[in-house]
């Protein structure tokens, strides 16, 4: 059994809440009075898509708790219908988002996987997340990137949508392999009936 099915065994999904540490929230509806970024703009300069979680929580995504078996066409024909068409475009683009880091495999004092989640959260007690509220963070650098806990960080790099599994075991529908991490000072006041730009 590998480090990260492990790990994915204890996180909420399965029934382990999690404890708000400042609650804050990317996507999902935000306490009065804190806040979290807007919505972000692309940058045609360095074409990278700058996104929030906002774009990738605003819909209900049915996962399916067996991995489902069929033929390849039968397949995407169902991913088709539980994941709407602007988020699969998303899929292969190289993007930055803001969130909150949970470590999952490290090296010596280096994060080399980790979940990207929507809350600022920790294990035991709180709200469960959604399934496409997290996104699997793999580190491009061999010696990984700052372990950057009850911080908002920012991390570019090309985005998969896609349902993956290990053991049988639900992993994520949002992975990405990141270039860089980034520790965010402070984020202007969040404005839920914002259009997105």
């Amino acid at each position: 059994m590998s480090p990260f099915y492990s790990f994915m065994k204890s996180i909420p999904i399965w029934g382990i809440a999690l404890v708000y540490i400042g609650g804050n929230s990317f996507g999902a509806t935000p306490s009065k009075g804190e806040g979290s970024p807007p919505f972000a703009e692309s940058n045609p300069a360095s074409l990278i898509k700058a996104i929030t979680f906002k774009n990738l929580t605003g819909f209900k995504y049915e996962y399916p708790y067996e991995e489902p078996k069929g033929k390849p066409w039968e397949l995407k024909e169902q991913f088709d219908k539980r994941v709407p068409e602007h988020v699969r475009k998303l899929n292969g683009k190289h993007i930055s988002i803001r969130g909150f880091m949970l470590p999952v495999e490290t090296k010596k004092d280096r994060v080399t996987t980790f979940l990207l989640m929507v809350d600022q959260a920790s294990c035991c007690f709180g709200r469960v997340p959604e399934p496409n509220e997290w996104i699997v963070v793999e580190m491009l650098p061999k010696d990984g990137g700052p372990i950057l806990m009850d911080t908002i960080i920012e991390i570019d790099g090309n985005l998969e949508v896609e349902e993956k599994w290990e053991d049988g075991f639900f992993v994520g529908i949002y992975h990405m392999n990141a270039n860089t991490i980034k520790k965010i000072k402070s984020v202007p006041p969040y404005n839920p009936n914002a259009d997105q730009k």
